[in-house]
């Protein structure tokens, strides 16, 4: 088994963890946001193999779709994973939805197979946890998964921002779906 190289300085990649393991087989989970993307590779249901949160100011698609398809040529993952948004009930914005695309386009083009599963989808699968909404999701995650349990943000009030590491929770519920 191949080691994937070393990771290279990038001001657009954050927070860049990595298990000293390389394997196959992986599933890997995006979740675009207005301000960037977060994704989460995944072994199996409990072994995120590597995550990160990846910014960029509006403006910067090109960099950000450059950043999927380091991970790609990367990892090399068996599964690419994205959450509906094409459908009426997504309510991302254009130039979201346009990334979504090219990030599937990235993919098939490497002739890897890609998945998009709707929040109902993703709301079953943790439903026998009693999670029904991102937040509970995030909490079932973060019980289950060793690596993220110090990484659940706060809960949000309407007085707060949002916190981007919410998009890190959101992308391994895709993972885990």
């Amino acid at each position: 088994i191949n080691k994937p190289p070393p990771v290279q300085s990038n001001p657009i990649m954050t927070k860049i963890f990595v298990a000293t393991a390389y394997h196959t087989g992986l599933v890997l989970a995006a979740h675009p946001t207005h301000d960037g993307f977060a994704w989460v590779l995944f072994e199996n249901p409990q072994r995120p193999v590597a995550w990160a949160i990846t910014h960029a100011r509006t403006g910067h698609e090109a960099r950000l779709l450059a950043s999927f398809k380091r991970l790609l040529q990367r990892y090399e993952p068996a599964i690419v994973v994205l959450e509906a948004f094409e459908s009426g009930e997504s309510r991302r914005c254009n130039r979201v939805r346009r990334i979504c695309r090219r990030m599937m386009g990235e993919a098939r083009a490497l002739a890897i197979e890609t998945r998009v599963f709707d929040r109902e989808t993703i709301r079953a699968a943790f439903a026998r946890y009693g999670a029904m909404t991102r937040r509970e999701i995030a909490r079932v995650i973060a019980e289950r998964t060793t690596a993220f349990s110090h990484r659940l943000p706060p809960r949000q009030t309407i007085w707060s921002s949002y916190d981007s590491r919410q998009s890190l929770f959101d992308a391994a519920a895709l993972a885990i779906t």
